[in-house]
C-alpha cells in the first residue's frame, strides 16, 4: 500500500475512533449471532484492524473493518466512505464498492 493510501487508512481509522467516542455508551448493535455494545464493538474492530496493519495487511484490515461494521448495521457518513475509497485507491473490487455504497448514510 502506498504512503498516500496508508495516510487515508489512518484518517479512516481516526474517523472510526471519533464515531466510537460520539456513540451512545448504551447503544447496542446486532448481527445474526447476537447483540453487542456499539462502543465496545467499534473499539474491537479498530483494535483488530490495527493489529493487521502492524503485520502489513492494510487492505485486509480495511476490508474486514468495513464488513464487520456493515454486518451490524453501522452506517458511515459520506466523508468517511470517501476516505475508505481513497485508502483502496483504484483497485476497489465490485464487492467492496457495493459494500461501500450500502454503508453510506442516506
Amino acid at each position: 500500500m502506498s504512503d498516500r493510501k496508508k495516510e487515508f487508512l489512518e484518517q479512516f481509522l481516526f474517523q472510526m475512533e471519533e464515531l466510537q467516542k460520539k456513540s451512545d455508551r448504551n447503544a447496542v448493535v446486532y448481527d445474526e449471532y447476537g447483540a453487542y455494545n456499539k462502543v465496545i464493538y467499534i473499539e474491537n474492530v479498530i483494535v483488530e484492524a490495527r493489529e493487521l496493519i502492524k503485520h502489513g495487511e492494510n487492505r485486509i484490515a480495511l476490508e474486514n473493518m468495513l464488513e464487520n461494521i456493515n454486518e451490524v448495521g453501522i452506517a458511515l457518513d459520506t466523508d468517511t466512505i470517501t476516505l475508505a475509497r481513497k485508502a483502496f485507491g483504484e483497485t476497489i473490487s465490485p464487492d467492496i464498492e457495493e459494500l461501500l455504497n450500502a454503508m453510506t448514510c442516506k
